[in-house]
């Protein structure tokens, strides 16, 4: 609170600054020391609520200025522009603030109206009016336009901050969302392996369990074996569901090893499966070559849940274009056990797979009782979806050191980018509009300063030519004519501009000056003539020589 009451007087005491020290007589002994003291005094008014009422305060100075011009008869005299700086400040305040353009229009709109009606009142001449536009456009225009645009670049140098800070917590909610997709992606490979080998170990457990010449106790030994096996997939099918987010991608880690020796070890645990396999294998693509496996494995690891015993062929055809993936089983030869897992994700898995990797599934139960798996995955890369690196579009990659790698994207990630691309789009358009307030800021008011003077050029132009008095008109003008007779050889109007050097003029007269000639930026020749009672009483040559010492003077 100390503090700005400090600044509040020492923004005061800046203001009256130029008053005390330029204008004279301004003293407080001095003659216009009331002029002083009531213009310190309305501009502290204006001080002190310029940041609670700052239309009020931009007021109280523009009334000011504006009242000393009325009042001294001159608006560019050294007291009136001494006023300048408080209405060059105040504006600048006011276009830091928001002000609401009503409001602006009912307390700026009569103080404009009053000193129209005051300025046409006290008859000031067309010079006087230019004089005061432009003061008007550099101390009351210029500032706030800048300081409109000063607060525009704040706030969006507030906005750039937030904006990043949004994108850095972004940023961050990816890679934490990426880690816990790598970790569905890792929990679902565990089922994909480890569910395989438990239903390898039932199988197993369960031949061990028929097996001739084998005792109860070790027969319950095996029963025990292949129950544990069934609990245990499903105590991992409960923990990848719980893992596996709705939507997550299939697994991307490579099986290790080829069909083949997946059915050799299916049959090592007692299933009954042949591979047939036609025409060229080649090299597949990464994806595809994951699926056929993944499908395969899939398949195999049901067959041994859901009919144990069953005859199990797998086929796969090779082309140019695709490989094709068949796996039937017959009927089951005994009855599946009554506690195993029915997770009902296998197949769905496979189907994303499949789809993931641009090729097409159908899975069905066959008249006999067995079931038929059928894929059909393309051989050419970067069909449907995939790239020719074997990675799927729009499935992450593997997050490391906290951080996402070049060229990686989470899955989701494409909306949130789309809404950070808009939002950088948004600051982009922003800055470049940022700019061109800058350019209207500072154009307009020189643009309309440079319509003034260019209009205020034409106007001395005119003035210049229509107040000429020939030589030879003022030489035929006689001391004691009457004024209708001198009247005929004068110009359409009289200089705007009188000259600085003034003469006694005779009582009671009234005096007119013309011009000699319509030179213009230099000083000519100027004919004084004063009337009185409809009487030319006196003529006066003022020449160009005698009005430069006057103003040198």
């Amino acid at each position: 609170m100390k503090s700005t009451l400090v600044g509040l007087v020492l923004l005061w005491a800046a203001l009256n600054v130029p008053v005390v020290a330029l204008v004279p007589g301004s003293g407080l002994d001095g003659s216009r020391r009331w002029e002083t003291l009531l213009g310190g005094v309305i501009v502290g008014i204006a001080v002190a609520v310029r940041r609670t009422r700052p239309l009020v305060s931009l007021a109280l100075c523009a009334g000011l200025w504006w009242a000393l011009a009325l009042l001294l008869d001159d608006v560019d005299s050294v007291a009136v522009m001494a006023r300048l700086p408080a209405l060059c400040v105040m504006s600048y305040a006011v276009g830091r603030l928001r002000v609401d353009r009503r409001a602006a229009l009912r307390v700026l709109g009569p103080v404009g109206v009053a000193a129209l009606a005051g300025g046409v009142w006290s008859g000031l001449t067309v010079p006087m009016w230019a004089v005061a536009a432009s003061g008007l456009i550099f101390a009351g225009l210029l500032p706030w336009m800048l300081g409109r645009y000063a607060r525009q670049r704040h706030e969006l140098q507030v906005a750039g901050w937030e904006h990043a800070r949004q994108l850095e917590l972004q940023q961050r909610g990816r890679v934490e969302q990426a880690r816990l997709r790598e970790r569905a992606r890792i929990a679902e490979d565990m089922h994909d392996s480890l569910g395989h080998e438990l239903n390898l170990i039932a199988l197993r457990a369960g031949a061990l369990q028929i097996a001739p010449g084998l005792g109860d106790h070790h027969r319950e030994t095996a029963a025990e074996l292949r129950a544990g096996a069934a609990e245990a997939m499903e105590r991992l099918r409960d923990i990848i569901g719980v893992l596996r987010e709705e939507g997550a991608p299939a697994p991307l880690e490579p099986s290790r090893s080829g069909v083949g020796v997946l059915v050799d070890r299916a049959r090592a645990s007692g299933a009954g499966v042949e591979l047939r396999c036609t025409g060229e294998a080649g090299e597949l693509p990464g994806m595809t070559d994951k699926a056929v496996y993944r499908v395969v494995q899939e398949s195999l690891t049901n067959v041994m849940k859901h009919a144990p015993g069953a005859a199990v062929t797998v086929r796969l055809d090779h082309t140019p274009l695709d490989v094709t993936v068949v796996v039937r089983n017959g009927p089951p030869a005994r009855d599946p056990l009554e506690n195993r897992a029915r997770g009902g994700r296998g197949l769905v898995g496979l189907q994303e797979r499949t789809r993931l990797a641009g090729g097409e599934l159908r899975a069905g139960a066959l008249p006999d009782g067995g079931f038929e798996v059928t894929a059909r995955l393309p051989r050419v890369p970067g069909r449907s979806g995939t790239r020719a690196d074997g990675a799927v579009a729009g499935v992450p990659e593997v997050v490391a050191a906290g951080a996402l790698p070049a060229g990686g994207e989470p899955a989701g990630a494409s909306s949130a980018g789309s809404g950070q691309g808009a939002a950088s789009g948004g600051l982009l358009r922003a800055t470049a509009g940022l700019r061109r307030r800058f350019v209207v800021a500072v154009g307009l008011p020189l643009g309309l300063f440079a319509c003034l003077a260019v209009a205020m050029l034409g106007y001395y132009a005119y003035g210049a030519a229509s107040s000429v008095l020939p030589p030879s008109a003022y030489a035929q003008m006689e001391t004691g004519a009457a004024a209708d007779t001198v009247s005929r050889l004068l110009p359409s109007r009289e200089m705007s501009d009188a000259p600085s050097e003034h003469r006694p003029e005779p009582s009671g007269a009234t005096c007119s000056y013309y011009r000699a000639s319509a030179d213009l930026f230099v000083t000519v020749d100027v004919y004084r003539l004063c009337f009185a009672h409809d009487r030319l009483v006196d003529k006066t040559e003022l020449t160009a020589e005698s009005r430069l010492q006057a103003d040198r003077d």
